[in-house]
C-alpha cells in the first residue's frame, strides 16, 4: 500500500494555473512506497493518483542541468507511474526555452512520446499548452 501526504509547496502559481487549465484539482504530493521510499511530485490529483505532475519553468537560455532535470524528472515520473500508479498520465511542463530539446528528429521526443509522456510548455503568464511530440 501507498500512503500520502501533501508535499513542500514550490510554484503554487504554477500549479492552480495548470488545475485550471485541466479542470482538475491539483495540489503537491509526497508517496511513501510500501519499502518506505519517499518520492514527491510537483503536483497530483487526490487519491490514487490518475496525473503525476512535474515543473521546469525555465525561463531564460538552456543550460545542460535543465536539459538533464527534465529528462530525471521524466524518469521519476515514468518510474512512479509505471511501478505503483500504472494507470496514472505522467505530465511535463517545461518553460517555453525548453521547447527547443524537442524538435523534430532529436532522440528526446521520440523518447518521451514512446514512454507516455505528456509535454505541456508554460510561458512567464503562466499560460499553458500541450507540445505536439508524436512522431
Amino acid at each position: 500500500m501507498v500512503s500520502t501526504r501533501p508535499a513542500r509547496q514550490g510554484d503554487p502559481g504554477l500549479a492552480e494555473a495548470l488545475s485550471a487549465h485541466l479542470g482538475i484539482e491539483l495540489t503537491p504530493r509526497e508517496f511513501t512506497l510500501p519499502d518506505g521510499t519517499r518520492i514527491g511530485v510537483d503536483c497530483a490529483d487526490g487519491g490514487r493518483p490518475s496525473l503525476l505532475v512535474q515543473f521546469t519553468p525555465l525561463q531564460g537560455p538552456v543550460k545542460s542541468t535543465q536539459r538533464n532535470k527534465v529528462i530525471a524528472d521524466a524518469f521519476k515520473l515514468v518510474w512512479l507511474r509505471d511501478h505503483h500508479f500504472p494507470d496514472a498520465h505522467v505530465l511535463l511542463v517545461i518553460g517555453e526555452p525548453l521547447a527547443r530539446l524537442f524538435g523534430r528528429g532529436a532522440w528526446l521526443p521520440a523518447a518521451f512520446a514512446s514512454y507516455r509522456i505528456t509535454v505541456a510548455l508554460v510561458d512567464e503568464h503562466h499560460r499553458i499548452r500541450t507540445l505536439d511530440i508524436s512522431t
